[in-house]
């Protein structure tokens, strides 16, 4: 187990990034917020792939240029498990990453405030999203087996737990990425945030009222598996406490599971999700260590 505050090799990656990125007028700080998020400019995917019948049952397909298989990031977006929150603001990382090469996968699915959402469709949703790579369009430029599951606060949570939930027809993903994710779900139930109260909400109730949906839902993994797990959080998150990330790396490392947490200094929630932001070399260069060739 790798526990850091990201102070050596990776912190001097991020600086000389972050500073090439200002001499392109590009950089945004680590309290960037959800507004700033949400006015980049929205690429459009290749193509949108349905899942399932219902309205937010879709993927969307970003590919990179060329004609060989890429490596390939199922991505999945935040916002509390609510569907006041959809993937419109994600798709500028999705486009970001495109552009480092990766092809993406970028799913929508039923959250709170949508006929079968919250808990248990939200999770057979995006167990369903992950199934569907194997009949999304262009499959052959689709490298499967240098694939990456990466997720953000809520959708964080849903990455980490399709890690260990992933569907039989896939080989198994390399990386579970969590950006700023929400792993202990009764802790973050007891919270007062805009976001915290939510997590009744998903799951039908406070932990001693629907237990059986906490223990469905705990993203920790059950079972050994060849899954590398990577935690990167703000150090100055208000939504989403570093703690949250903490004690699931080292849950996992009393486990023996493959893991790292990087904590950013002067990091917020949101910046983590901006291109521009001094995290985002951080978060390619964790996808490139881990998807080479």
């Amino acid at each position: 187990m790798v526990l850091s505050t990201l102070r050596g090799g990776l912190w001097a990656v991020l600086c000389l990034a972050g500073a090439a990125a200002a001499a392109q007028g590009e950089r945004v700080p680590g309290s960037v917020g959800f507004s700033a998020v949400a006015a980049l400019p929205m690429p459009s995917p290749v193509a949108t792939v349905r899942y399932g019948p219902a309205g937010p049952q879709f993927a969307e397909l970003y590919l990179p240029a060329g004609s060989a298989p890429a490596p390939t990031v199922v991505l999945v977006h935040g916002g509390c498990w609510l569907n006041a929150y959809g993937l419109d603001h994600i798709r500028a990382l999705a486009g970001a990453l495109n552009a480092e090469g990766y092809a993406v996968w970028s799913l929508e699915y039923r959250r709170v405030g949508d006929a079968g959402g919250g808990w248990p469709g939200t999770g057979d949703d995006v167990q369903a999203a992950v199934a569907a790579l194997v009949q999304a369009p262009f499959t052959a430029r689709l490298d499967l087996q240098r694939l990456a599951v990466l997720g953000h606060s809520a959708g964080g949570h849903l990455a980490l737990w399709l890690a260990s939930h992933w569907p039989e027809a896939l080989p198994a993903p390399k990386l579970a990425l969590g950006l700023a994710p929400i792993t202990d779900l009764p802790a973050y139930a007891a919270g007062d945030n805009s976001c915290e109260v939510a997590t009744p909400q998903f799951l039908g109730g406070l932990p001693a009222t629907a237990p059986a949906a906490y223990a469905a839902a705990d993203p920790l993994p059950k079972t050994p598996g060849p899954t590398a797990f990577v935690l990167i959080h703000g150090a100055e998150d208000p939504i989403v406490a570093p703690s949250q990330s903490e004690a699931f790396a080292q849950a996992l490392g009393r486990a023996h599971r493959a893991v790292t947490l990087e904590i950013l200094p002067a990091h917020g929630h949101f910046a983590l999700i901006h291109p521009h932001s001094p995290a985002f070399p951080v978060l390619t260069g964790v996808l490139g260590e881990a998807l080479a060739p």
